[in-house]
């Protein structure tokens, strides 16, 4: 299960389970959306330093469906990466997304937060 904090008034620290179910994204969408609503645009401190895959095809093809819904109305996402692959895939993430996306290691996490909120 996507574990959630809230960092700032349109930001938010998502912790991402060792494997992504499909049903995390409808849990999770009600509190993105609302925080949209609310702010018009969200930032996301995404900690996936303990992440190591989908569970199924389907999941990963809810995550996509959830970035493709809410990716315009995302500014800033910084994601914690435990695995160099992560870096890797978000290198290329970067090039297809609207928001503003970087990728930092776990021992720079305040970096992160700072990089979010500030």
């Amino acid at each position: 299960m996507i574990k959630t904090d809230s960092i700032s008034a349109n930001g938010l620290k998502i912790t991402i389970p060792h494997k992504l179910k499909a049903d995390d994204f409808t849990q999770i969408a009600p509190l993105i959306d609302s925080v949209i609503s609310q702010h018009g645009n969200i930032r996301l401190l995404i900690d996936a330093s303990g992440f190591e895959g989908w569970e199924n095809i389907e999941a990963f093809e809810k995550h996509i469906g959830f970035v493709k819904n809410h990716q315009q109305k995302i500014e800033r996402i910084a994601l914690i990466a435990g695995h160099e692959w992560q870096h890797w895939l978000i290198s290329l993430v970067k090039m297809f997304v609207h928001p503003e996306v970087k990728a930092f290691d776990k021992s720079h996490e305040n970096e992160a937060l700072h990089w979010i909120v500030g």
